[in-house]
């Protein structure tokens, strides 16, 4: 009697949240599932392919055909496409029904996904030595090159000027306050990680917990660049600035949309 086969990927391989796979054209369109199969099966069968990308692990489904019938969209009707949506899968020995070649691409994405993880981390401890004392950062992003984000003056940008650190202690007028600086009792190792600009000259601090938060929610995507990016947007596009009440709806939707943008498996 045959051994059933080992599981394609490891048990912890989740590639929810990437809703982009690959598809090999050439081996799509030589293969008998194209040849064979009637439309209403190679629907269900693609329609597999994608539930089985989303599933944990990834490339797998479950072995009930009533959960199957589901996933297939074809309801009633499983038991007439079942053989030809189900062409290529295998039973592996935890139970669940393998692609081998979306296990193969899986495999790869899943590669990428950790070694962004690890990047991330990485990124983390350097940022979090980096920031360990917020009101040094604050400083910091106050002082650095006044020079360098003043405008012509002539109508082609806004003219920003930062004033010195010296000035902001003498004059704490000087400078417009952030959006909850000094407000609602912030854990001091929470720290600033960046400052958006908002209408009205104040800015939005964006802390830590925030960042960690969007990381959570949105792994395909770099938080800390994506963050001066929008901040960056903000101080070239004065005029379309968000409202407190609005920010966060804003950094959220432009962190969506880099999340499900085609992310690039070699």
């Amino acid at each position: 009697m045959t051994e059933p086969l080992a599981p394609l990927v490891p048990a912890d391989c989740d590639l929810r949240g990437l809703p982009w796979m690959p598809i090999d054209t050439v081996r799509l369109l030589d293969s008998d599932l194209f040849a064979l199969a009637t439309g209403e099966e190679f629907k269900a069968a693609v329609a597999l392919w994608c539930k089985a990308w989303q599933q944990v692990p990834a490339s797998s489904l479950p072995e009930d055909d009533r959960v199957l019938a589901h996933l297939s969209g074809a309801g009633t009707r499983w038991k007439k496409v079942k053989e030809q949506a189900l062409r290529g899968f295998v039973r592996c020995s935890d139970g669940r029904l393998y692609h081998p070649v979306i296990a193969e691409k899986a495999l790869e994405a899943w590669g990428h996904r950790k070694a962004q993880r690890v990047r991330a981390a990485k990124r983390w401890d350097r940022h979090g030595n980096a920031t360990a004392s917020p009101p040094e950062h604050a400083t910091a992003h106050a002082t650095a090159s006044p020079t360098a984000m003043q405008g012509t003056g002539t109508g082609q940008g806004q003219e920003i000027k930062t004033p010195a650190a010296s000035q902001l202690a003498s004059s704490p007028a000087a400078s417009p306050p952030a959006v909850g600086e000094g407000m609602n009792g912030h854990d001091p190792s929470d720290a600033v990680v960046e400052r958006i600009p908002l209408v009205g000259g104040v800015e939005f601090e964006v802390r830590q917990s925030l960042v960690a938060e969007l990381d959570r929610l949105y792994p395909a995507v770099e938080p800390v660049q994506t963050l001066r990016e929008i901040r960056g947007w903000c101080l070239g596009n004065p005029s379309r600035r968000k409202t407190a009440r609005g920010v966060k709806a804003f950094i959220t939707n432009w962190f969506s949309r880099e999340q499900n943008k085609p992310q690039r498996v070699n």
